[in-house]
């Protein structure tokens, strides 16, 4: 038994390409109406499966391979059941004629092959013509959607003494018992898919599905959000497209956790930040942004520090920007010039500390850095990531940057992305709230505290 997928625009050209390809005998498994892409000029299309047993097809090939192109030509545009009968009479002629020319080549102890092409062409030519006059009439077998019913339509059909054909509706009744006992490992199954309900399968759901995955949802956790959605909303919710997207919208908005970046000062009238994450991802530029903001936004009297550690070569862009702002700076190397540093900004209301990159593989720098930021208590460490960074690369500087346990992701270039389902996969995986968007270079903008609304209108892509 072969099974093999036809893709085509209509139903009726994926089921000539199954005719021209694996005759008139074959039988279809399953029909799936694609639903449109994501192109303005992109069409839907039909998706058949089809399955032929080995007999079948190989006795299409015979037929063909020996039948005069002229014939071949008429055969093809014939109907499947009127083509399956003379596929099966020309079969038959031919066995006929082999045994025959066999029984006389062995009684007269000849060793010979059974027939040459040549000495039967001008036969095969009047089989042929024969098969095409016939008048008789073939009973018309219906091809039903579903391998259920095509097995028992199949074994209803007139079976006079073909083996042959017995032991293939057996062999499809046994197919029938497999993929219902394996139904779960289907590949055509939507991994969503938790049940064995017909209604738990629907377009809209599909389509929702393919939304979450293509804007850069994480596989396990659009999974999860399908699987809570499908089993919560009723038949004729699963079928349309709003309520799916609404219910996947509060699920969204449900699960994804988002924590002020401004919040109430602490007790001591003073709230210290530290900004940890690799090279390049816009930590000192976003430092910059809320500094800004805290001080002509808010009136607040606020300093920053930076952690130089030895061998930092960096350019000290900050100097240049306390001095336009007016605020105290501090450059620290260790834990004792950190504690007198936050020493010396007493007066702030808060404090923004800009820490160097750690290469990943460097341990020994990350534990220097993590004992001179911790030197003062109460610090809110932020980890800035890139959401323009591929997953592997955040996971690796999320691994090394968890020595300092951070308690909120600021993610930076969220104008550059598409994928705004990696950051809500990044702050499920890492188990960590997201505080801030920042989306350009402008220092006094350009960036915006993080809402769970805003992040499921841009997965689901409904701003």
């Amino acid at each position: 038994m072969q099974v093999k997928k036809f893709e085509a625009p209509t139903l009726q050209e994926a089921l000539d390409t199954i005719k021209r390809e694996l005759g008139p005998e074959a039988i279809i498994l399953q029909t799936k109406q694609n639903r449109r892409g994501f192109g303005l000029m992109s069409k839907g299309s039909v998706e058949v499966t089809a399955a032929v047993s080995g007999r079948s097809l190989d006795k299409k090939t015979q037929v063909e391979r020996r039948l005069p192109e002229a014939y071949t030509q008429k055969v093809s545009g014939l109907a499947a059941n009127k083509q399956a009968d003379i596929y099966e009479s020309y079969l038959e002629k031919r066995i006929e004629k082999e045994n025959v020319q066999l029984s006389t080549a062995n009684a007269n102890q000849k060793k010979r092959t059974a027939v040459r092409y040549a000495d039967i062409a001008d036969d095969e030519n009047t089989i042929a013509q024969a098969a095409l006059a016939r008048e008789e009439t073939i009973p018309q077998y219906t091809v039903p959607h579903r391998i259920e019913a095509a097995v028992e339509n199949y074994s209803n059909m007139k079976v006079e003494n073909n083996s042959a054909l017995r032991e293939e509706v057996e062999n499809l009744k046994r197919l029938v018992e497999e993929l219902k006992a394996n139904i779960n490992r289907d590949r055509n199954k939507p991994d969503y898919l938790d049940s064995d309900s017909p209604f738990a399968a629907t377009d809209a759901l599909q389509e929702a599905y393919e939304i979450l995955l293509h804007s850069g949802v994480e596989k396990r956790f659009a999974v999860q959000i399908m699987r809570e959605t499908s089993r919560n909303l009723g038949i004729e919710a699963k079928a349309d497209r709003d309520s799916v997207l609404d219910a996947i919208a509060e699920r969204l908005m449900k699960q994804t956790e988002i924590k002020s970046f401004f919040e109430q000062s602490t007790a001591n009238n003073q709230v210290i930040h530290a900004f940890i994450g690799a090279s390049g991802v816009g930590k000192t530029s976003t430092l910059a942004k809320l500094a800004t903001h805290s001080a002509r936004n808010r009136n607040e009297k606020m300093g920053i520090i930076r952690v130089q550690l030895a061998g930092d070569e960096s350019v000290d862009s900050l100097s240049i920007f306390t001095k336009a702002l007016h605020v105290p700076y501090r450059v620290v190397a260790s834990a004792e010039e950190m504690q007198v540093a936050v020493q010396d900004m007493s007066q702030c209301n808060r404090i923004f500390i800009d820490t160097p990159s750690i290469p990943l593989k460097d341990q020994n720098g990350m534990q220097r850095l993590s004992n001179i930021v911790t030197a003062i208590p109460n610090v809110k460490k932020h980890l800035v990531l890139s959401s323009t960074t591929r997953d592997f690369e955040t996971q690796e500087q999320a691994r090394l940057y968890s020595v300092l346990k951070p308690e909120s992701i600021l993610f930076t270039r969220v104008d550059e992305t598409f994928s705004f389902g990696s950051i809500y996969s990044i702050s499920s995986r890492l188990r960590l709230p997201v505080s801030i968007f920042s989306t350009g270079k402008k220092v006094t903008g350009d960036w915006e505290a993080a809402t769970a609304e805003r992040l499921t209108a841009s997965i689901l892509n409904i701003l």
